[in-house]
């Protein structure tokens, strides 16, 4: 008797489980000549320290649905945390539902890298394409297919003609596009300018139209000395509806039809992703939780993990950045970060897009001191170097 008893309560243990359901969707109430290469990549290994999640503070009304499978903070000036209460802005027929998601993020190492010395060509070329890819585009001397670095390779287009482009060799040597931060210059709207300002569509063998996901690289050289005082813009991914609608979000303009994840200087030149994501969708609010800082607001980008690697003057840094959209209607697109080519973080749960139609339109090739005030303003002439820029594509549609 004893025994059977003991088997039943075995039993009745075995049989108890817990099942978590996806949330859904909640809308808040607010792509020259080039070889396509096969990938001669290095897996996509990161080692996983420690995983955190991040529940997003606001409870939002979904205004669309779609029945698409789902997959995976030092104060800024310009950025205040907002806790506001969304309205959909846009009007739809369909069924509303209100939930809160529950969005990953990954931080995939403990340390902080701070620059990328000299490295082999294989290794230079592991940390540049750190995922496995069908297609890409590199102008890094560490490839035989690499296409050179000038305007015709990354697509020049909306040009800030007051800062033509200079191609030169940059104090360690290497080839690279200056960009020069004149003192007292901060971003493109004042009567002191500087740096760089286009944007790119890259080679057009490496059509980025089809792809769902994809993976941009680059090293930059901050010449001896530079003073990052509060911050600047770097490179990164812009995408949306359409190339014109894509281009127009930066700068405090938000629209649930576009994106960019560029990057950013801080402070003693602390590094992070800063990003313009579509804002009628709550589950963004987890790029709000990135360790060890981030804040998001209602007007400018978010800074994301600020302060995870450290970009130092007088060396070089290679950073990248890998976008994976989401299928429409689904939360399920992801942000990661690599240094020296080490996954840093990964934020899934992510809504890039709520349209078919919308894709990663190429790179958002901007730089400048800033900020939206004076007190931003590069307190020196002093320039920044940037080279072996590469593009992959990781998934398609």
């Amino acid at each position: 008797m004893h025994a059977f008893t003991t088997l039943l309560i075995f039993v009745a243990f075995a049989a108890m489980s817990v099942s978590v359901s996806a949330a859904p969707l909640q809308r808040r109430t607010c792509r020259p000549h080039s070889q396509i290469a096969a990938a001669s990549s290095s897996t996509h290994a990161s080692s996983t320290s420690h995983v955190t999640t991040a529940t997003s503070s606001a409870q939002a009304t979904s205004s669309k649905v779609s029945n698409a499978p789902s997959s995976s903070k030092a104060t800024s000036t310009e950025a205040a945390t907002s806790t506001k209460a969304a309205t959909s802005t846009k009007a739809a027929t369909s069924t509303k539902a209100a939930s809160t998601k529950v969005a990953s993020i990954t931080a995939s190492s403990s340390a902080t890298p701070s620059a990328v010395g000299a490295a082999s060509s294989s290794t230079l070329l592991k940390e540049l394409f750190p995922v496995p890819h069908s297609a890409f585009w590199t102008t890094s001397s560490a490839s035989p297919d690499a296409l050179p670095l000038n305007d015709a390779t990354f697509g020049v287009t909306n040009l800030l003609k007051a800062l033509p482009l200079n191609y030169v060799n940059a104090p360690d040597g290497k080839y690279s596009l200056k960009s020069f931060y004149p003192q007292g210059s901060y971003t493109f709207t004042h009567d002191i300018i500087g740096g760089v300002s286009f944007y790119g569509t890259g080679p057009k063998s490496v059509s980025l139209a089809n792809a769902k996901e994809a993976t941009l690289s680059y090293s930059v050289y901050f010449e001896d000395g530079f003073d990052f005082n509060l911050g600047g813009k770097l490179p990164g991914f812009f995408g949306g509806d359409d190339f014109q609608t894509a281009v127009s979000c930066s700068g405090g303009r938000r629209d649930d039809g576009c994106f960019s994840t560029r990057f950013m200087w801080r402070t003693d030149g602390a590094g992070e992703l800063y990003t313009y994501l579509p804002p009628d969708f709550a589950e963004n609010k987890a790029v709000c939780n990135v360790p060890p800082f981030s804040t998001c607001n209602d007007v400018y980008g978010a800074s994301v993990g600020r302060g995870i690697f450290t970009f130092k003057s007088g060396t070089r840094t290679l950073i990248g950045q890998r976008v994976r959209l989401n299928d429409v209607g689904q939360a399920n697109g992801e942000l990661e970060l690599f240094v020296e080519g080490k996954s840093m973080f990964t934020v899934k749960g992510l809504v890039f897009r709520d349209t078919d139609g919308a894709r990663i339109q190429g790179l958002q090739m901007q730089s400048f001191f800033g900020g939206s005030e004076s007190k931003w303003a590069s307190p020196k002439d002093q320039s920044a170097y940037f080279s072996d820029f590469s593009v992959a594509i990781t998934e398609t549609f």
